[in-house]
């Protein structure tokens, strides 16, 4: 879908004004408690308005400013992930993934990550160094990576993408580098224009994906679902078989695909 079609309930990115960007931004808080309020939380859970106030508010504090030194942890990385998982689509059986990666690697991958990234600016090879974590894919590599810049990393959420690139429609997202370059460079392209900071453009495109009026909510595209596993005797079968691309389970760029972690038992299963 051209990116810069939209509905009149919807601008386009390419049109929309300072004063209608700033509107839609003030509505985000009361956007976020209603939806809040709608899933609720298990006892002993925080509610998506508390890991919201984590996300925005806490984390950039720790993280965001380039003078802080504070190292991010498993334990920082967990709670940005129940945010992603509250604040987007659940998947089951991301959690567990990204909590059996091992603390001590956990701390000294994203710290080389963050070396990278401050040392070259290079946003692919920072995201290629995070996504060596279990659970740790493009779109969750691209969040670590924007508490720590939030005003040029825009994280890889659905909603910025069908806003951005995809003219407000919710296609099929198959969370790749070459996705998210093509987000990163619509984001800059507004950001640029507007004067404004990715933070703000993520917020703006969750208040026009999911204030009420927006439509209904697309379920997961079958591309994030982890694969079955297929015996040796069905496998010749299978290859002959012809599948549609929507059927078929995503496979990462050879050039981005996370390699093996030394110690670290490599799961074949979600990463997003």
């Amino acid at each position: 879908m051209n990116p810069t079609m939209a509905t009149a309930k919807t601008p386009s990115p390419d049109a929309i004004t300072k004063e209608e960007f700033d509107d839609l931004l003030s509505q985000y808080p009361a956007v976020v408690e209603t939806i809040s309020q709608s899933k609720g939380a298990k006892p002993g859970r925080k509610t998506l308005q508390e890991l919201d106030q984590y996300r925005y508010v806490d984390a950039l504090d720790m993280f965001g400013s380039d003078k802080s030194q504070r190292e991010m942890t498993l334990d920082h990385v967990k709670l940005l992930v129940e945010w992603k998982l509250r604040h987007g689509k659940f998947r089951p059986t991301l959690m567990s993934l990204v909590t059996s990666n091992p603390q001590p690697l956990t701390k000294s991958t994203i710290q080389a990550a963050l070396h990278t990234y401050r040392t070259t600016a290079n946003i692919p090879s920072t995201l290629d160094a995070l996504t060596k974590l279990r659970g740790i894919g493009p779109a969750t590599a691209s969040l670590l990576l924007a508490v720590h810049d939030p005003t040029r990393v825009i994280f890889f959420s659905d909603e910025a993408f069908y806003w951005l690139c995809c003219g407000g429609g919710k296609a099929p997202i198959k969370y790749t580098a070459k996705e998210y370059q093509s987000l990163r460079d619509r984001a800059g392209e507004l950001t640029k224009r507007l004067g404004v900071s990715a933070t703000h453009v993520e917020k703006v495109a969750y208040v026009l994906m999911e204030r009420p009026g927006a439509g209904a909510k697309s379920k997961a595209p079958a591309e994030e679902k982890a694969p079955k596993a297929v015996s040796k005797r069905g496998a010749s079968s299978v290859k002959r078989k012809t599948v549609s691309s929507q059927d078929a389970a995503p496979r990462a760029p050879e050039d981005t695909a996370p390699k093996d972690v030394p110690g670290v038992r490599r799961s074949k299963r979600l990463k997003t």
